[in-house]
């Protein structure tokens, strides 16, 4: 429904001098509608919230409501606007230091799943794809932020922690320790 009907727009016009001359404050016609509408949106918003994630059988039981997913939030990690760049191939498997990927799995924190990388050899592979013991073959390590989900009674809370992530392998000389 539009705020300004045009047989409306001159009587309001009208009002709104008259409310002038006589020293009132005159605000936007639609303020009084924008505002209500906020409001029944901000009660609706606190109101169904809560009640549409509680699970009334498990209430009654006298427990807490079962833990659900973290709620889907999309967001957008690229900070430039700008595409990544993709490289062809497979460059873990390429690497003169390859590695596997393995699943940290824990459902208390977020991201649930994070993939770490596990060098394949303690040297690093020639150009036949043998193993050259006197180089070595190291994890190239990634601070992430993470959160931990901290259950106080029937509520959770998150707590911001910091994780050490192996995301790949590089072949480097081996360290020499002078005596």
């Amino acid at each position: 429904m539009a705020c300004y009907r045009d047989t409306e727009k001159k009587r309001r016009s009208q009002d709104r001098r008259e409310q002038e001359d006589q020293g009132r404050s005159v605000q936007h016609p639609c303020t009084e509608q924008i505002q209500l509408t906020v409001l029944i949106l901000l009660l609706g918003d606190s109101l169904l919230i809560p009640i549409a994630a509680v699970d009334l059988h498990h209430l009654k039981k006298g427990g807490c409501p079962p833990v659900t997913k973290f709620a889907s939030v999309k967001i957008n990690l690229n900070i430039n606007g700008q595409n990544a760049p993709t490289m062809s191939g497979d460059l873990r498997k390429r690497s003169t230091s390859p590695w596997e990927y393995s699943y940290d799995v824990n459902n208390n924190r977020f991201p649930s799943t994070i993939v770490e990388a596990k060098c394949l050899h303690t040297g690093c592979l020639d150009a036949e794809g043998n193993v050259d013991i006197n180089l070595n073959s190291v994890p190239i390590r990634q601070e992430i932020l993470v959160l931990h989900r901290e259950m106080k009674g029937c509520s959770s809370t998150f707590k911001l922690a910091k994780k050490m992530v192996t995301v790949g392998c590089t072949c480097a000389r081996p360290m020499v320790q002078e005596q």
